[in-house]
């Protein structure tokens, strides 16, 4: 099944609620005794937590409030906590009647009840309304795609109203009863940041057929939701999923696994911080380089286009002279590559520091910033500028569905030598379809090798 919620993030919050009921219970003996608890207090006292503990964390699991906390109203995470709480009380009342632990305070677990309460009840509230404040500032979503007919099409829009719990946003509606055709369809994916499709159609004829505009979307690396049954075995990749009382049907371009993406933006993080420091011991040197070579600014500023279409400014050191973007046009004749992209040797725009800094790389430093924020991934696609993207074939819009990435696996499968865009989409698309942590952790070892060859 195809996980929606990170395992990862899960034993954390489940670790921190372990460590505030640990605080709890210090806190409810000093409460009780007025003082802290000693070794032969835990030996006495500490053993009712070994009952009260465990059972809360089930009956948390059990009530939905470790999956389904940022679907819940605020309300009704008070509800089920009070609820896990009574029980697991009761439970516990029930374990010191049974065990005649005359000696124990029933007072102390009271308090630790009590305090427990208040303090996981303090947390997670907050924690939930400060993600919903974060979404209605228009922060924290995925845009989606809608497309359907009546009824079930006004029904996505009514769960995906404005400040819904699901961290999505309704970027376009499309009616197939009133807007059927595929060219405008197809146009849309291209010119519009979407990170989902949903696909509401009843299979009541007469009306429009939905392999065509599944096969659109799965094109362009769109992960699709589908709020009807259909053939499951079509796609190789095909999970199942619901959305309250709908049933989805999710085929997928990747195979997504949160935890191994949140792995994946730990090493981001980890490599941007590593990177950022080399570049600013080297920032002298590097500014001193360019400036004495040839006039003009120390950093070169391009927008590229990221995950789904997202518009970012990339940044490297600049290699070539100030009017190199001019220049271009005189030079396409020469483009040694096949397609939406542009690379000749021995270019005259490069300069004498330029050359220097790209065969060593040292100019790709300062987009370890781009990884820092978010934009880029250490390991990807490579960014295509506005322009390239505009000779996209729609099969090439796959290569978008991820965020790109300072190297990749067509940088370090000889870069020079393939000529062909397709060729590079290839390489991409393999890379997107067989991503795991270990691949980007070998891409990354190749990538030093290729560096240290110069090649």
């Amino acid at each position: 099944m195809l996980k929606q919620h990170s395992t990862i993030i899960r034993r954390i919050v489940i670790g921190t609620d372990l460590i505030i009921l640990g605080g709890a219970f210090i806190g409810a003996f000093a409460l009780r005794f007025q003082r802290l608890p000693l070794a032969a207090d835990w030996r006495n006292y500490g053993w009712i937590t070994l009952i009260f503990m465990p059972t809360l964390l089930f009956n948390f699991y059990r009530f939905g409030i470790y999956h389904k906390l940022r679907y819940l109203s605020t309300t009704e995470i008070g509800k089920r906590l009070v609820l896990a709480f009574a029980i697991t009380f009761a439970l516990a009342s029930s374990a010191l009647f049974l065990s005649h632990a005359t000696h124990y305070s029933r007072l102390l677990l009271l308090y630790f009840t009590g305090l427990s309460l208040l303090l996981l009840a303090t947390t997670k509230l907050t924690g939930k309304l400060s993600i919903d404040r974060i979404r209605r500032r228009g922060a924290n979503f995925r845009a989606v795609l809608l497309v359907g007919r009546q009824p079930k099409l006004k029904r996505l829009q009514e769960i995906f109203r404005p400040g819904n719990p699901y961290g999505l946003k309704i970027a376009k509606i499309v009616d197939l009863d009133t807007a059927p055709q595929l060219a405008s369809f197809s146009q849309m994916l291209t010119s519009t940041i979407i990170d989902e499709v949903y696909f509401a159609v009843p299979r009541i004829p007469p009306g429009p057929a939905l392999d065509p505009y599944l096969e659109l979307a799965e094109a362009t690396g769109k992960t699709c939701k589908i709020v009807l049954n259909i053939n499951e075995n079509r796609l190789s990749k095909c999970e199942f999923s619901r959305l309250e009382e709908l049933h989805l049907v999710v085929l997928h371009p990747v195979t997504l696994d949160p935890d191994q993406l949140l792995l994946k933006r730990t090493l981001d993080l980890v490599g941007a911080v590593v990177g950022m420091s080399i570049n600013l011991l080297l920032f002298p040197f590097i500014t001193l380089a360019i400036k004495l070579d040839s006039p003009g600014p120390i950093f070169f500023r391009q927008q590229r286009i990221g995950e789904n279409g997202r518009l970012f400014n990339l940044y490297k050191y600049r290699s070539m002279f100030e009017n190199a973007e001019s220049l271009k046009a005189g030079l396409e004749s020469h483009n040694e590559l096949s397609g939406a992209v542009f690379k000749i040797s021995n270019d005259p725009r490069i300069t004498r520091s330029g050359r220097i800094l790209r065969q060593s790389s040292l100019d790709e430093l300062p987009q370890f910033w781009n990884v820092l924020v978010g934009q880029m991934s250490l390991v990807g696609t490579r960014p295509p500028t506005p322009d390239e993207v505009k000779e996209y074939d729609l099969h090439h819009y796959r290569r978008l569905s991820i965020k790109p990435g300072i190297t990749g696996l067509w940088q370090v499968s000889g870069r020079n030598k393939i000529t062909d865009f397709d060729e590079i989409v290839k390489l991409d698309t393999q890379y997107i379809d067989q991503w795991s942590l270990w691949l980007d952790c070998k891409i990354l070892g190749k990538t030093l090798m290729v560096i240290r060859s110069g090649k």
